[in-house]
């Protein structure tokens, strides 16, 4: 059962989290388009069209997305992505999910974040699950104390399973047919 306040606490923006990462994304809700959004990450964001690659932000108001498909846009971006300190040093970090480039506030990004959840609401490692399939998720895995996997949908979270005893993949390869719940 959730704590404290139920899902209504839940459910509402947590003002103490956004407000540690607020210099690089800007007001969360501060609305408008990616372009004239302020804060590092849009200014990344910017670059990036500059560069001809084409992130996108639309729903998001704290992350974007790179998609590339091109050798060429994919060695673009593969660049900016390695460079781990420049990217730091602008408050920025990164992730790759089903093949696509996520960039975001460092200090978020799902491990950070679960980790926040757990220390606010006082839970402890053995008391959460993550429930993932992607290299996105790795870092929210490892906070917790055990992980579901309904599918693999990565070589390096593969080889990342073969490490982690506390690791369960799904029995069935995808929804089961007769629509019922995922079986672990």
């Amino acid at each position: 059962p959730l704590r404290r306040g139920g899902v209504a606490e839940a459910m509402t923006l947590d003002t103490e989290w956004i407000e540690g990462f607020k210099e690089v994304t800007g007001a969360l809700d501060a609305g408008g388009a990616a372009e004239e959004r302020k804060g590092s990450l849009w200014d990344l964001f910017r670059e990036l069209q500059a560069m001809g690659l084409n992130p996108d932000a639309k729903g998001y108001t704290g992350c974007f997305r790179v998609d590339c498909q091109t050798p060429e846009s994919i060695e673009k971006i593969q660049r900016i992505a390695s460079d781990r300190e420049g990217l730091a040093a602008r408050g920025l970090g990164h992730a790759m999910n089903l093949g696509k480039y996520d960039f975001f506030p460092a200090v978020a990004g799902k491990g950070n974040t679960v980790q926040y959840i757990m220390d606010k609401w006082g839970l402890k490692k053995e008391e959460c699950v993550a429930l993932f399939d992607d290299d996105n998720d790795l870092p929210m895995a490892a906070v917790c104390g055990a992980g579901m996997l309904p599918g693999v949908t990565s070589e390096s979270v593969r080889a990342r399973i073969a490490q982690e005893p506390d690791w369960t993949v799904s029995s069935v390869a995808g929804p089961p047919e007769d629509g019922s719940a995922i079986k672990f």
